[in-house]
């Protein structure tokens, strides 16, 4: 179909199309983190230029009997001018981002040799001989049994724990059962409660204390800390102590 057949209709509607894929070219670049801004505002910077030749071929073809609608003509403008700006903003966004990614550890450089507390997850981690961790009780128990299991999963101590309502912290020595002191590392965490019937209490906000040992930022701007070996996200932590586990 030659451009000269076209109706100014149909002309528009080609030049909204044309219009529409370049927004969708900004909206990708703005909710992708592997795509490009650059090669994105490259791109539309060279397509402006056939944008313009589509407009001008739009209006030297358009029906005399029809013609383009001067308001539509602005629109049209309005709305490709749109794109670019909304792919340079995603250009500083980017830049926004590249800057936190390279100082989103220095505010927490602080956390080095410093002892935080997080959320166990079923594990805690033995440093110098000893391990700190805390847990939560609805109301006082009558007993509760901590038990500490080794990487196999073999019991390696058992011990009653505080039975307060509240948090209860505990600091366990790393020793075994038999008195012989345990290498450190990372250790297993089972903890139980039961009330003067034998009911079961629920437990919770199980935390572990750990001193930190290094940290690490990832391509995404995440920051992990690491506690002997295990890693924790730098969201995780819910306090930080300047003492260690001996000092309370």
């Amino acid at each position: 179909m030659s451009v000269s057949n076209v109706t100014s209709a149909t002309d528009s509607a080609i030049l909204q199309k044309y219009i529409a894929q370049q927004q969708a070219t900004a909206a990708n670049s703005a909710g992708s983190a592997s795509s490009s801004t650059a090669t994105s505002i490259s791109k539309v910077t060279g397509d402006f230029n056939t944008f313009l030749k589509i407009l001008t071929t739009q209006l030297q073809n358009q029906d005399p009997m029809n013609a383009m609608d001067s308001n539509e003509f602005t629109r049209e403008l309005v709305q490709f001018s749109g794109v670019e700006q909304q792919i340079n903003t995603n250009s500083k966004l980017d830049q926004i981002i590249s800057l936190y990614k390279g100082n989103g550890i220095t505010p927490l450089l602080s956390y080095v040799d410093k002892f935080v507390e997080t959320p166990a997850n079923g594990q805690i981690v033995v440093q110098n001989g000893e391990s700190a961790f805390s847990y939560t009780l609805p109301y006082a128990a009558a007993k509760t049994v901590i038990t500490i299991k080794d990487g196999s999963g073999s019991t390696v101590a058992t011990m009653e724990g505080p039975t307060n309502s509240g948090v209860n912290r505990v600091v366990w020595d790393g020793k075994n059962s038999s008195g012989t002191q345990q290498a450190d590392g990372v250790y297993q965490l089972v903890i139980s409660a039961t009330d003067s019937y034998g009911k079961a209490i629920g437990i919770s906000n199980v935390n572990l204390v750990g001193r930190v040992t290094s940290l690490q930022t990832d391509s995404d701007g995440v920051t992990t800390l690491s506690i002997g070996s295990v890693k924790i996200k730098a969201s995780d932590v819910t306090a930080v102590y300047s003492g260690g586990t001996k000092s309370g």
